[in-house]
């Protein structure tokens, strides 16, 4: 089997398994999810060739694919906290794609994806047993700190790209800032 093979093997994995959790958590409810994954998708592929000014890049097979912009698919089309609550499971596994893959090594070779893998698996239990309603917030937190942590060890290529409208680090803050908003909401519509 292809590293490329194993890659789509875990992300097609990554999928299902968030589909499962999601109907576990809200029975019936997955169509819209599944949409939102769909959605996440396509702005994981669009997303980083746009915002780091490379939209050709997009046209390539293999090239151009950032979790961090997955989320933004569930934030914008099923915001629900079980979706929310689905997802870090997903992208350990999603994540471990990568790393058969051989990409997204640290500057020296650090196996990145697989630390994230780690932490998103100690993560599921807390946003899946946790006060639900809390998912949405605490998950953009950790997304954006997941990503920042990886910062040190990344590519000064990747940090500043020519043309770029943001680094990937500026998107993990921004993921901090939906966090934040989330939050208030949440602390807004409470008693």
């Amino acid at each position: 089997m292809t590293r490329a093979a194993l890659q789509l093997a875990a992300w097609s994995g990554a999928f299902w398994l968030a589909l499962w959790l999601h109907g576990r958590a809200a029975p019936g409810r997955s169509g819209r999810f599944a949409l939102a994954l769909g959605l996440g998708a396509a702005l994981a592929r669009a997303g980083p060739c746009l915002l780091w000014g490379e939209p050709a890049r997009m046209l390539r097979p293999g090239e151009s694919f950032s979790l961090l912009f997955l989320p933004l698919g569930v934030l914008l089309r099923a915001p629900q906290p079980a979706a929310f609550a689905s997802l870090p499971l997903a992208l350990a596994l999603a994540r471990l794609g990568c790393l058969a893959a051989g990409c997204c090594r640290g500057l020296s070779g650090e196996p990145l994806p697989l630390f994230e893998s780690i932490a998103w698996a100690a993560l599921h239990p807390i946003l899946a047993r946790g006060e639900l309603d809390a998912a949405p917030w605490r998950f953009a937190f950790a997304f954006g700190a997941v990503r920042l942590a990886q910062a040190p060890w990344r590519t000064s290529a990747e940090l500043a790209r020519a043309g770029a409208l943001a680094t990937p680090e500026q998107v993990a803050l921004g993921w901090l800032g939906i966090g934040a908003l989330l939050w208030a909401a949440r602390a807004r519509r409470r008693p």
